[in-house]
C-alpha cells in the first residue's frame, strides 16, 4: 500500500513521452551554449568554466523553470480531469503518499534533465577543444542545482494542484525562474524558491557559494520543500469537495 502512489505515478510516466522533453531541452541549451561559447572567444577566456555559464545560465534561469512547471502540470493534469479527484480520494491512499509520489517522479525526472546538462556540457567541451576533463565541481553544482530544483518541484505541485490550466502554471515558473534572477541580482536569491534552482550552480561564473552559505542554502530549501508539500496536501485532501 506505502508504494501504490509511487507504482501509479511511474506507470503514467511510462505511457507518456514527456520525459524526452527533459533531455531535448538540455540539448537545445547545449548547442546554444556552444554556439555562443565559440562566437565570443574574443571576449571569454576559453575553459571549461566559461562554457559551463554559456550552457546553464538560460537553461537554469529559464528554460527549465519552465520545464518543471509543464512537468508538475502533467502530473496533476490527469487528477483534474472530470470526478478524477473524487475517484482517487475515494482509493485508500493517503493525500500526502499522493503528493509524495508525484514530489518523487517530478524530482526524477529533474534529475534526469540535469545529468543530460552535465553529459552534453562534457561532450561539448571536448568537442571544441578543451583539455583534459572538467573538475569534480560541476557534479556538485549539478547536485546542489537539484536540490534547490526539489523545491521548485514542490512549489509547481502546489501550483498545478490549485490551478487546473496546463499553460497558466507554466507561465508562473517562467515569472518566477526571471524573478529568482532580478532577486539574486540584489542578494535576495535565498528566500525566493525558484532562484535556488540556480543559486549554488555557478550559472553566472560569479563563484560557487561559500562553505558557510550552504547550510542557508540546504535550510531554505528543505523549508521552500516542506512547506509546499504541506500546502499541497491540504489542496489534494479537499479537491474533489463541492466547494473546490
Amino acid at each position: 500500500m506505502r508504494t501504490q502512489a509511487l507504482r501509479a505515478e511511474v506507470t503514467k510516466l511510462r505511457r507518456a513521452p514527456i520525459w524526452i522533453a527533459y533531455v531535448a531541452l538540455p540539448l537545445i541549451a547545449a548547442v546554444i551554449g556552444t554556439f555562443n561559447y565559440q562566437q565570443n572567444l574574443g571576449l571569454l577566456t576559453p575553459g571549461w568554466e566559461n562554457l559551463w555559464t554559456q550552457h546553464t545560465l538560460f537553461e537554469l534561469y529559464f528554460f527549465l523553470p519552465a520545464l518543471i512547471g509543464a512537468g508538475c502540470s502533467w502530473l496533476m493534469g490527469l487528477e483534474h480531469a472530470g470526478t478524477n479527484w473524487n475517484q482517487v480520494l475515494a482509493s485508500p491512499t493517503a493525500p500526502w503518499r499522493l503528493v509524495a509520489a508525484k514530489l518523487a517522479v517530478g524530482a526524477g525526472m529533474l534529475a534526469v534533465a540535469l545529468a543530460a546538462t552535465g553529459v552534453l556540457f562534457m561532450a561539448c567541451g571536448k568537442a571544441v577543444g578543451l583539455p583534459g576533463l572538467p573538475s569534480a565541481d560541476y557534479i556538485v553544482y549539478l547536485l546542489l542545482a537539484w536540490v534547490g530544483g526539489v523545491s521548485v518541484v514542490a512549489v509547481q505541485l502546489l501550483v498545478s494542484a490549485l490551478v487546473r490550466s496546463f499553460a497558466a502554471p507554466v507561465g508562473i515558473a517562467l515569472a518566477g525562474g526571471i524573478a529568482g534572477l532580478m532577486l539574486t541580482a540584489k542578494g535576495w536569491g535565498l528566500w525566493w524558491p525558484w532562484a535556488l534552482l540556480h543559486l549554488a550552480s555557478n550559472s553566472n561564473g560569479g563563484g560557487p557559494l561559500a562553505p558557510s552559505e550552504l547550510p542557508a542554502f540546504l535550510a531554505m530549501a528543505a523549508v521552500f520543500t516542506a512547506a509546499a508539500l504541506c500546502a499541497c496536501t491540504q489542496v489534494v485532501a479537499h479537491a474533489g469537495t463541492p466547494s473546490s
